[in-house]
C-alpha cells in the first residue's frame, strides 16, 4: 500500500469513527478489517495530523502557572499552552492567541497589531466569520524596508480581511525614519494620518513582544539596518532588552532611547495601554528578558504564551 492509498484509508476510517459514530467493531465488520487494527488506524490518523482532538473549556479555567502570572502582574487573562518543540510552540501560541480573539471580535471592533512571524500565524489560524459587521483592521506601526524580510504586513492584513471581513489599512512606511523632522512630514501626510488614527482608535491592540539579545543581534530593527552599531551599543549600555511596535524597553518596560523614540513610526507605548484590550503573543527563551519587561510595564492586560516560557519569567 503506498502513501497515497494509506492516507485515503485513514481518513475513510476517521470520517466513520468520529464524524458517523461508528464503533471500532462496526467499521471493522464493514471494512472487513479486524478490531485491533482499526485501532491502530485510528492513532496512526492522529499521529499524521489527520484527526486533531481539540478540547474547548467552558468554564474557563486556568491552571496554577496561568493563575500565578495574572496575579503577580494585574492582568485580566493568561493563556499557557503546553510547550512542545521550539517550531512547534509558536504554532501552538499563536492558534491560541487566534481562538481567544475570536472570543472577543464583535461588531463594529477596530482591532490594531503589529507585524512579525508570530502575527502571521495567528491571521493564518483565525476563523472564518461571517457573522462580523464592520471590523476594521489597522497596522499599529511601520514595517521594514526590506521587501524581503519576513514581516508579513500586508499578508497580515490580507488574512484579517479574508477571516473577519474586515476593511484593512497598513502603514506603509519604514518602522524607524532618519530624523524628527521626517517623521513629522510623515505624520502630517493625510493617508498615513489616517492610519495612525485609526490605530489610536482601536478597541484591541495585539502585538508580538521582539527580542533583543546580546549586542542586539536577536533585534529585528537591527537585522534591517535601522539602528548602526554605534546606536545598538548605545542601546546595550542602556539595558535594551526588546521592543513592543517597534519601541525599545529596558528591562522595566520603559522606554530606552528618546532619540530613537522620536524617530519611530508607530502609535504610542502610552495610547497602546488605553486600550480595552492589549494582548500579548511571544514565546521562547530569547524573549523571557522582554516578555518580563513588557509585563512590569503594564502595557498588557492578556498574555499568551507557552508552558516553558511562563515558567521562566514566574521565576525572575
Amino acid at each position: 500500500m503506498n502513501s497515497y492509498e494509506k492516507n485515503r484509508l485513514l481518513v475513510h476510517v476517521a470520517k466513520l469513527y468520529y464524524e458517523n459514530e461508528y464503533s471500532q467493531e462496526q467499521i471493522a465488520q464493514e471494512m472487513q478489517l479486524s478490531r485491533p487494527y482499526v485501532s491502530k488506524l485510528l492513532q496512526a490518523a492522529k499521529k499524521a495530523g489527520i484527526v486533531r482532538i481539540q478540547i474547548v473549556d467552558p468554564l474557563n479555567t486556568e491552571n496554577s502557572l496561568e493563575t500565578r502570572i495574572r496575579q503577580r502582574f494585574g492582568l485580566e487573562k493568561v493563556i499557557v499552552v503546553p510547550s512542545t518543540a521550539e517550531a512547534g510552540d509558536l504554532h501552538h501560541v499563536s492558534e491560541a492567541a487566534a481562538r481567544f480573539l475570536n472570543t472577543v471580535l464583535t461588531d463594529e471592533t477596530i482591532i490594531g497589531t503589529s507585524w512579525g512571524d508570530t502575527l502571521y500565524h495567528v491571521s493564518c489560524a483565525l476563523n472564518h466569520r461571517t457573522d462580523l459587521r464592520n471590523i476594521t483592521y489597522v497596522q499599529l506601526c511601520g514595517g521594514v524596508s526590506n521587501v524581503n524580510s519576513a514581516v508579513h504586513a500586508s499578508e497580515i492584513a490580507n488574512n484579517f480581511s479574508k477571516k473577519t471581513g474586515s476593511t484593512s489599512f497598513l502603514m506603509p512606511i519604514p518602522a524607524v525614519v532618519g530624523s524628527r523632522e521626517t517623521k513629522k512630514m510623515l505624520e502630517n501626510d493625510v493617508n498615513i494620518k489616517k492610519v495612525l488614527l485609526l490605530g489610536c482608535k482601536a478597541d484591541i491592540a495585539m502585538f508580538t513582544i521582539g527580542a533583543f539579545g546580546v549586542d542586539g543581534r536577536r533585534s529585528a530593527l537591527v537585522r534591517e539596518g535601522y539602528l548602526d552599531e554605534e546606536q545598538t551599543r548605545l542601546l546595550t549600555e542602556k539595558g535594551a532588552v526588546g521592543d513592543i511596535c517597534c519601541h525599545m524597553i529596558n528591562a522595566d518596560g520603559e522606554l530606552c532611547d528618546m532619540d530613537l523614540d522620536a524617530r519611530t513610526m508607530a502609535i504610542s507605548l502610552d495610547e497602546i495601554a488605553g486600550k480595552k484590550l492589549r494582548i500579548g503573543v511571544a514565546q521562547g527563551g530569547s524573549k523571557e528578558a522582554s516578555i518580563f519587561g513588557a509585563l512590569k510595564s503594564g502595557i498588557m492586560n492578556v498574555l499568551i504564551t507557552n508552558e516553558k516560557t511562563a515558567a521562566a519569567i514566574i521565576e525572575r
